[in-house]
């Protein structure tokens, strides 16, 4: 997220450094790491404190230790599972006797090349457990510790404080860490600077050059405890710089959007054919969204490109908002478009959208992954020659082969579905339109000045009349039963219900877990293992549908509740009750089918993963269980809360944990919830929640891929970063060529990465 300059010491093919495999080159690749500054972007996990030998007498389980020993005897064993493992009996040479085991599974045949009996080693690692001798001792059993050779070298040579490296796929931490050592050799004494001189003396900071080798060297520390990478001043001020560039990158997108004014045309504040659609709605617009309605047609007749973030709380009324604007656009014979994050979502607006556009004699079409080849031709072409004034499409709308005739607005639902690079990629193809980006969720300021600083933000506060906030029940885990049984009773009084349940099957969630920096490629890992499922033979929903879920070869087994576990429970508390399933597995005509089926009633029940939480619309359904809701977000309950309710009708929400013993952030989650706080209350909440040490998890696609900046903890840099980027924005005539390229670049990825060009 900085720009380094055009230097050897960050532009070096990674290939040149060292002797990589192809499988080597191709996992640093799908990590965006295929040069030498790539791969020095990315901070070590921690610190390794090995600046003094203890001895093994002093080791307690769950402690780090780091001694020197004589290894006495090496045998290779089958576990009782059945694994091979290698074992090697170490005794410590500090002069108290105490003796150890270390224990290997991986790579046995290497590691007994390594290691030899009666040889001298240092050895760092977790003390797991204790197993007692025949003597009567208790020795510390140490599971792949890292060890070195001291027999012929001076043991005083392993001693200091060393950074600690994930593991990239075919490189081990070692490899990596020796591979980063050969580049840091090879830095020159001074680098060249990312920023002009001037705003450096100014601002009296320090480069960014001057600090990226220094996260990876080890603080020089006499004493005491060593501090975590985050916790350095390198890293603190590296982060502070990526928060400033990418204030700046969304400021020279804003000013590039404010230039645009000569050929534009903007959309008038009022036309017959927007009037005539408000008219014929079947209720009248309330008061706030009369007002938001007011604030963006006066974005719009701007003779610069509106970029607008329209967020308000579930319910609010904001689809009814955009939906007498794009009716607007089209009444101007120009052309508006509503994009989607999933087909579901994108086929309920164009179930609303429809049969007003017929009645007011507009044509509108619907394009998805799924539309049949000659009807797509026929959007196509009736996009690209203005003929076809209203589209609602999924992410299908960013491909290259859809062109507009003469595109006005384009509206992005679900926005924390998409990011920059989606609007970027709208912009850059249709530089005039007006852009507006709606989400459900609403967002802190604090946090919206980082994610969205290119877009003024417009908020709808409160629901539309008849909405209540649901009654929340919580449930521990052994209280199953009861929270089943309320669902019931109030499934078998009339009412519709969703169960929720946060996977599908064996080692398969609907959405991937919390994001955890520290192990990117774990993340990157399932990312691909999700993909390669949904291609896989059977992906494509041909279970059959006909036979209960726990038949369908996609029973369960490990840690949280499974769509197969909750159907056996329902069955259980409402024997015979019509439900219905929905999940990621299935193909998309199935889960129109059984989506259709409980709109309209035919089903009392519909056992989901979470992937109802977006833009599901279920008037008749008031009741909602979700099991495992002490691993979810305040977020993503507060979006699931929102499917209930939506006719008016007494709303229930019941939580069951599924954990014995829920964390202290977990209870607090659901306290919040049953307080009945609204959506604006609960973000803020959230992010205390969270506190300073803890991820957002900003996966989506576009938002800042961030090496060293920690959300939420680092809000509170926000203020001088954008104080520090609005003055280097007035300074771009002493920029220089490195950071205007890198700066130009930075823009073309963003939106290059959407357009596959």
């Amino acid at each position: 997220m900085i720009p380094w300059p055009r230097h050897p010491f960050f532009t070096t093919p990674l290939n040149r450094l060292t002797r990589l495999t192809p499988a080597q080159i191709a996992a640093f690749g799908k990590r965006g790491l295929c040069l030498s500054g790539d791969l020095l972007r990315i901070p070590p996990l921690r610190y390794q404190d090995r600046r003094e030998y203890k001895p093994l007498s002093s080791a307690a389980e769950g402690e780090i230790i780091f001694f020197k020993g004589v290894v006495t005897e090496i045998r290779t064993t089958v576990t009782q599972s059945g694994r091979d493992c290698l074992i090697a009996r170490i005794e410590d040479t500090s002069g108290r006797g105490a003796t150890g085991r270390l224990w290997f599974f991986h790579g046995i045949n290497h590691i007994a090349r390594l290691i030899r009996a009666w040889g001298k080693y240092a050895v760092h690692g977790l003390v797991s457990s204790f197993k007692e001798t025949r003597d009567g001792n208790f020795e510390p059993n140490i599971f792949h510790p890292e060890f070195w050779d001291i027999t012929r070298a001076d043991p005083e040579s392993v001693l200091g404080v060393f950074p600690v490296y994930g593991t990239i796929r075919t490189l081990s931490p070692a490899q990596r860490k020796t591979l980063i050592e050969k580049l840091l050799r090879s830095c020159p004494g001074k680098l060249p600077r990312v920023l002009p001189d001037a705003f450096l003396r100014s601002e009296k900071i320090r480069d960014p050059s001057d600090f990226l080798r220094t996260i990876h060297e080890p603080p020089a520390v006499p004493g005491g405890v060593i501090p975590h990478p985050r916790q350095t001043h390198a890293f603190r001020t590296l982060g502070l710089h990526e928060l400033m560039f990418w204030r700046l990158l969304n400021m020279r997108v804003r000013a590039k959007t404010l230039k645009i004014e000569v050929e534009r045309k903007p959309i008038p504040p009022e036309s017959d054919l927007g009037n005539a659609f408000v008219k014929a709605l079947p209720f009248e617009l309330t008061d706030e969204q009369k007002r938001v309605t007011g604030e963006l047609k006066k974005a719009f007749s701007e003779p610069h490109p509106a970029n607008i973030l329209l967020q308000g709380e579930v319910g609010c009324g904001k689809t009814a908002v955009v939906a007498t604007l794009l009716f607007r656009a089209a009444g101007t014979g120009r052309q508006g478009a509503i994009v989607a994050p999933t087909e579901l979502l994108a086929k309920q607006h164009a179930d609303f959208l429809a049969p007003r556009a017929k009645s007011l004699g507009i044509d509108m079409a619907l394009l998805t992954g799924s539309t049949p080849a000659a009807e797509k031709k026929k959007i196509l072409e009736g996009l690209e020659n203005g003929t076809l004034p209203l589209l609602v499409s999924t992410q299908a709308a960013f491909s290259q082969k859809v062109v507009f005739g003469d595109l006005a607005l384009a509206v992005l639902d679900e926005q924390h579905r998409f990011g920059v690079k989606q609007r970027l990629c709208l912009r850059e193809r249709n530089p005039k339109l007006d852009l507006v980006s709606m989400s459900a969720t609403p967002i802190p300021r604090s946090l919206a000045s980082v994610l969205y600083g290119d877009m003024d933000v417009v908020s709808i506060m409160g629901t539309l009349p008849g909405r209540t906030v649901p009654d929340t029940r919580v449930f521990d885990s052994g209280e199953a039963a009861e929270a089943y049984g309320l669902f019931a009773k109030l499934v078998s009084s009339g009412e519709q219900g969703f169960l929720v349940s946060p996977r599908i099957g064996k080692g398969e969630e609907e959405s991937p877990p919390a994001y955890d920096e520290e192990d990117k490629e774990k993340e990157r890992e399932r990312e691909e293992k999700n993909k390669s499922r949904e291609a896989a033979p059977g992906a494509s929903g041909e279970h059959d549908l006909s036979l209960p879920f726990a038949e369908r070869g996609l029973a369960p087994s490990g840690k949280g509740p499974s769509i197969a576990e909750m159907e056996k429970k329902l069955l259980a508390a409402a024997p015979g009750v019509a439900y219905g399933i929905i999940h990621g597995k299935q193909n998309k005509k199935d889960r129109a089918a059984v989506m259709e089926n409980f709109r309209n009633r035919s089903l009392r029940v519909l056992l989901s993963t979470t992937m109802v939480e977006v833009g599901v619309d279920v008037p008749g359904a008031n009741v909602m269980l979700i099991e495992g809701a002490e691993n979810m977000g305040l977020a993503q309950l507060h979006q699931l809360r929102g499917r209930v309710g939506r006719g008016g009708g007494k709303a229930t929400l019941i939580l069951l944990a599924h954990s014995e013993e829920p964390s202290d952030n977990a209870r607090a989650r659901f306290d919040a919830l049953k307080s009945g706080k609204n959506g604006y209350e609960l973000a803020e909440l959230d992010l205390k929640l969270r506190g300073p040490g803890e991820d957002l998890g900003l996966k989506q696609s576009g938002w800042p891929k961030f090496d060293f900046v920690k959300l939420p903890g680092d809000l509170v840099r926000v203020a001088k970063a954008q104080a520090m980027a609005e003055k280097l924005f007035g300074m771009s005539d002493e920029y220089g060529p490195d950071l205007e390229e890198g700066l130009a670049k930075m823009e073309k990825d963003l939106s290059e990465e959407v357009l596959g060009v």
